[in-house]
């Protein structure tokens, strides 16, 4: 019955609806001995099959995972101060503390727990930028509005302003290390962005401890079906991660970033 109640519920997600006019189309094509179009639509079917319905998306997005994940937190040294990307959460003017959380919202939290276990001295809030009133302001901004208000630990709390990437951050973090003497810090993000972001961090001075969180594809590997034969949207976000790393990667490294 589960089994059933997924298949129905994928049919109606915009990628089951795409792959079943496709699916149509291509048993149509073989039934008027169009072997061009019974091909072309073939293979697009078969190729959402294999994003949409099979682990190769995730295992590809845990590859860049693996190395960065942390077994045990208590073992981590302390540093003097926790470094969270944004990323978990965006502006909402009707959101509590104007917050909107994602799927990478474990980032906020792994830093949040690092510091109120003591393992760093001081808490930095990254982000992109949202509009309010006309002003640019930074989303870090939100994240120290909530924790000062529900104060989970007594360690400052920085944020970074406005960023248009990560480099961004580590620039912007490397100013307001200089102004409080850090050199050790502990990187917080998606363990699958981890290897450009702690590449990015080093380039610039700082020694890295690198604490991967969010596991987007180690979890769906735990936890997916080898093989579905509807296919959907999860699949699809893995292998845009996966490649939006990859094409970061070689970017930064043709900037000079790396």
């Amino acid at each position: 019955m589960y089994f059933l109640s997924i298949t129905i519920g994928r049919l109606f997600e915009p990628i089951g609806i795409i792959w079943v006019i496709l699916f149509i189309a291509c048993l149509k094509s073989i039934a008027k001995k169009d072997k061009r179009q019974a091909l072309f639509s073939g293979s697009i079917v078969l190729l959402i099959s294999i994003i949409g319905g099979t682990k190769l998306p995730a295992y590809l997005l845990a590859t860049l995972e693996r190395p960065y994940i942390v077994e045990d937190f208590s073992a981590l040294p302390v540093c003097d101060a926790v470094v969270v990307l944004g990323g978990g959460h965006s502006f909402s003017s009707k959101g509590m503390f104007q917050i909107e959380l994602n799927d990478s919202a474990d980032r906020i939290l792994t830093a949040v727990e690092l510091v109120r276990i003591g393992k760093a001295k001081a808490f930095v809030a990254g982000g992109g930028g949202f509009s309010e009133k006309g002003r640019q302001q930074g989303e870090g901004k939100l994240l120290k509005k909530w924790i000062e208000a529900w104060k989970p630990f007594d360690q400052p709390v920085y944020d970074l302003g406005v960023n248009s990437n990560t480099r961004d951050e580590a620039i912007n973090t490397l100013e307001l290390a200089n102004k409080n003497g850090w050199k050790k810090i502990a990187l917080v993000t998606s363990a699958w962005h981890m290897r450009r972001s702690k590449a990015l961090f080093e380039n610039v001075g700082f020694e890295v401890v690198p604490v991967g969180c969010d596991l987007q594809g180690t979890s769906a590997l735990e936890n997916m079906w080898r093989f579905y034969p509807v296919p959907n949207n999860s699949g699809f976000n893995h292998l845009a991660w996966y490649m939006h790393e990859q094409i970061g990667w070689l970017y930064y490294r043709l900037r000079g970033w790396l």
